[in-house]
């Protein structure tokens, strides 16, 4: 049996469904823990499918664009561990980096007739163990951050500790914008500029439509994106 035929072998999917399976109980649990912590905010219901409605929107840009390395992605390791790999990490580039270096650690290309079982064996432990670090962080020390949340609320002044958090988000996006703006080409940076503006005028000037308000990262985006390549 040939390596394109095991990695897309019936086994394959099967094996792959388990974690997608197991993702969807747990967006399911997620969900359920959401409404319940909502209820105990007395935070209406409406305002819970307002937020997740955002949230989908939002998602289908930047779910579009992992689609050309996805393909890469299944060309060497199999529709069906691609499949399961996206559902878990979401980042196509990552795992295919992720399967180059694993299976140059037995001399094989990827890309190369000579990737074989046992180079894909190898790409599957790569893919694995990367997990490792943000599972055991997520494991060791979510339950933590409640807790000293709390600690730091009564610490110091609640207002100040809000615009700390609120701070922390606005530099965290901003880390992630500047590694694709430093040393890139102008279309990035008129994107990424069209793409604020019009996100501030939303919020500004539309601030009363709630809906328009869900939508407003996702419009922004895609006129960023639009604009910038219509400009280059």
């Amino acid at each position: 049996m040939d390596l394109n035929t095991i990695i897309n072998s019936p086994g394959m999917w099967l094996a792959s469904s388990v974690m997608v399976i197991v993702i969807l109980v747990q967006s399911i649990v997620f969900l359920r823990e959401a409404f319940q912590a909502a209820d105990r905010l007395n935070m209406p219901r409406k305002q819970c499918y307002a937020g997740m409605r955002s949230a989908m929107i939002t998602a289908l840009g930047p779910a579009f664009a992992p689609v050309i390395v996805l393909l890469a992605l299944i060309a060497v390791v199999g529709a069906p561990t691609a499949w399961m790999r996206l559902n878990d990490i979401g980042a196509a580039r990552t795992e295919l980096a992720i399967v180059t270096l694993a299976s140059k650690v037995i001399g094989v290309d990827p890309q190369s007739a000579a990737f074989n079982l046992k180079a894909y064996t190898y790409s599957l432990w790569g893919m694995a163990l990367n997990n490792m670090g943000w599972m055991l962080v997520a494991l060791l020390f979510t339950h933590k951050m409640s807790g000293m949340v709390t600690k730091l609320n009564q610490k110091y002044d609640p207002k100040w500790m809000k615009y700390l958090m609120t701070g922390a988000t606005v530099g965290l996006f901003a880390f992630l914008l500047s590694g694709q703006l430093i040393g890139a080409k102008a279309d990035k940076w008129y994107a990424a500029f069209i793409a604020a503006a019009c996100m501030l005028c939303i919020s500004k000037l539309f601030r009363k439509h709630q809906r328009l308000q869900e939508l407003a990262l996702g419009i922004s985006m895609l006129v960023g994106m639009m604009l910038a390549t219509a400009i280059v």
